[in-house]
């Protein structure tokens, strides 16, 4: 047993650490069961000494009763009972119950005796008579009969006193006992575990620590001398072998160094290719130079000297080529579309498919399920990429796939935007200054069948007035519609090009013309803008031309979620029951765009006088692509 003791440090220690632990949870335990045995001493200490206060109070009361009111007892009855109530209290009983000296249970009993068969029936007698004619003489001999035996009671509640208190200080000196023992032994084994500390531990632990540093500043010749049986010895003898292992693993580490070195910087490059392919991909339309560019930064990372982008033709099974930086692919000179494209999986043609030397690197851009071309990179027949290598070029199809697709997208929407403004443009044509057109034509044949019949004065007089008052109506119309064809949304959205219409509007006539705008945010597209704008344009148009007024006012704001309500207002004449529709095109106008909106135009003459031209519609509910500033001109 000492020889494996003196093999093992930990074993050592181990003991040496039990030993201690078993000395504290010694003390502990000692103090725990002193703590538990002592547990409710204090309490029934206290409880008997108020038993002895108790009976004074009694005797007291009983004094002082003498020349009492008409209810000389109740105070006595109250003490009794309080009395009774502590003697028999589980603070008290319990202790009694639970101790092992009988000399305590027995002073208790005899404190429970004297008052059960002595003082309870000579207080309780007197009580009870309190009624009687012979009461006062009564309550005078118990009154002296108690002053006499208190005394001896309060002796024998003393004598539980002190022995509760004896029992609880014979305790807390065995506790005492215990403590010191626990504390000498304690030390002892403190002392010599350091001893042994110093002996075994500390020098063959300062002897491996400085041969430590010597290797850690590069010295692998330093060696321990501490070579024995134990955890220390053997760690001397593991450190000797392990100097010696390390001069020679210490090239192989360098290299692996450098290895680790290269890889990162390929790691780094393709973080930095990604970072820069999304830069310029965000910029739509992605043009053929960036696309150039960026094949440019491909080829540089995975060292390519060719790279060609292809991008599907919609609905035929060919591609066309965006962009290439280097040779042609021999598939692009036979135009065999399908060879590249294929299931839109990343796959390497060799010179059996193609029939030329170099190998082609198929990537799909954009995912398999939605290919959008390929992307094709001419390699020698010896080079194979590296797995990271691919997942770097397919990672960077899918972005080219995107881009391709927000181009294509952003494309139609501005095509569809176009037609339909021009769709507009026709429209407004159509029913305004086409009609306009028409009543001239009209009244030229009229006035020509006047001429030819040579006609009263008055009556061709009356046409040309006809004539030139269609005139003035149609080039005025004509001039509503370039300043309406020339209106353009920027950027800031509806607020600030509604604020510029009502300071022009405002400028150009005497009106004194208000905008409440209580939209916080700009949740319109573009489509409602430009209805909204031309809306509120034609109703201010027709306020300055037909209404007289001074004063108008334009107000928008939210009816309720989502619903927005435009709101025209003026002092003016007001509009008639039965309005004139010649010549005049804009209310049919106003009432189209604002069911194109899907809305509700109401246009009613005020109570307090002057017309009022109210828009309420629904947004639309989904703005996923909004469109950008570009687009917002282009409309």
């Amino acid at each position: 047993m000492l020889g494996y003791l003196n093999r093992s440090l930990l074993l050592r220690a181990g003991l040496t650490m039990g030993m201690i632990t078993v000395l504290a949870l010694g003390g502990m335990a000692s103090a725990v069961f002193v703590a538990r045995s002592t547990h409710g001493e204090a309490a029934a200490v206290n409880q008997a000494g108020s038993l002895r206060m108790q009976s004074y109070h009694i005797a007291a009361a009983l004094e002082a009763e003498r020349n009492a009111g008409s209810d000389p007892f109740g105070k006595i009855k109250m003490l009794t009972t309080e009395f009774e109530q502590r003697l028999s209290s589980p603070r008290l009983t319990d202790v009694v119950e639970s101790t092992s000296r009988k000399s305590i249970q027995k002073a208790y009993r005899l404190i429970t005796d004297r008052w059960q068969r002595t003082i309870s029936p000579l207080l309780r007698g007197s009580i009870e008579r309190s009624t009687d004619s012979l009461a006062g003489e009564l309550f005078e001999g118990n009154r002296a009969t108690f002053r006499v035996i208190v005394s001896g009671f309060v002796a024998d509640i003393d004598n539980l006193v002190r022995l509760l208190e004896e029992d609880a200080e014979s305790r807390i000196h065995l506790l005492g006992l215990f403590q010191g023992i626990s504390l000498f032994l304690t030390l002892t084994v403190a002392i010599v575990t350091l001893y042994l500390l110093k002996i075994d531990v500390l020098g063959p632990l300062h002897d491996l620590l400085n041969a430590a540093e010597q290797a850690g500043r590069g010295d692998f010749t330093a060696r321990v001398g501490h070579t024995g049986t134990d955890e220390l010895g053997r760690l001397g003898r593991t450190f000797n072998i392990m100097a010696a292992d390390l001069s020679k693993m210490y090239i192989a580490l360098e290299q692996r160094v450098a290895v680790k070195t290269r890889k990162l910087m390929q790691r780094n490059q393709s973080l930095e290719l990604l970072y820069t392919a999304t830069q310029h991909l965000a910029e739509v339309p992605v043009s053929e130079p960036t696309y150039r560019k960026l094949l440019d930064n491909i080829g540089r990372v995975v060292e390519v000297d060719s790279i060609t982008l292809c991008q599907n033709v919609e609905g035929k099974k060919r591609a066309h080529r965006i962009a290439c930086n280097g040779p042609i692919p021999p598939m692009c000179q036979t135009e065999i579309c399908s060879l590249c494209l294929g299931d839109g999986q990343t796959r390497i043609l060799g010179n059996t498919e193609h029939g030329t030397t170099p190998n082609i690197l198929s990537v799909a851009v954009g995912d398999p399920k939605n290919s959008n071309g390929a992307l094709l990179l001419e390699m020698q027949p010896e080079r194979e990429l590296e797995p990271w290598q691919i997942q770097l070029l397919e990672t960077l199809g899918k972005h080219i796939g995107i881009s391709l697709d927000v181009t294509r997208r952003v494309t139609q929407r501005r095509r569809l935007a176009l037609l339909e403004e021009r769709s507009v443009m026709a429209r407004e044509l159509h029913d305004s200054l086409a009609q306009s057109l028409t009543y001239l034509k009209i009244q030229v044949a009229r006035l020509s069948i006047l001429m030819r019949s040579k006609a009263e004065r008055y009556a061709v007089d009356d046409a040309i007035a006809e004539l030139k008052e269609g005139l003035e109506s149609a080039y005025r119309e004509l001039r509503e519609l370039l300043t309406t064809f020339r209106l353009q949304m920027d950027g800031r959205g509806l607020g600030p090009s509604l604020a510029k219409t009502v300071e022009d509007f405002n400028a150009r006539s005497e009106l004194n013309i208000e905008l409440d705008d209580r939209l916080t945010t700009s949740p319109f597209s573009v489509n409602e803008e430009i209805h909204v704008l031309q809306i509120v344009r034609e109703a201010l148009s027709n306020v300055v031309q037909h209404s007289q007024a001074t004063q108008a006012r334009v107000s928008l704001g939210y009816e309720e979620e989502n619903t927005v309500l435009v709101n025209v207002e003026d002092n003016g004449i007001g509009i008639p029951q039965k309005a004139e529709r010649t010549h005049h095109y804009g209310l049919a106008i106003m009432l189209e765009r604002a069911s194109t909106l899907h809305g509700d135009l109401r246009i009613e003459p005020r109570d307090q006088g002057g017309t009022s031209v109210r828009l309420r519609f629904q947004l639309e509910k989904s703005k996923q692509n909004p469109p950008t500033p570009q687009e917002r001109q282009t409309l």
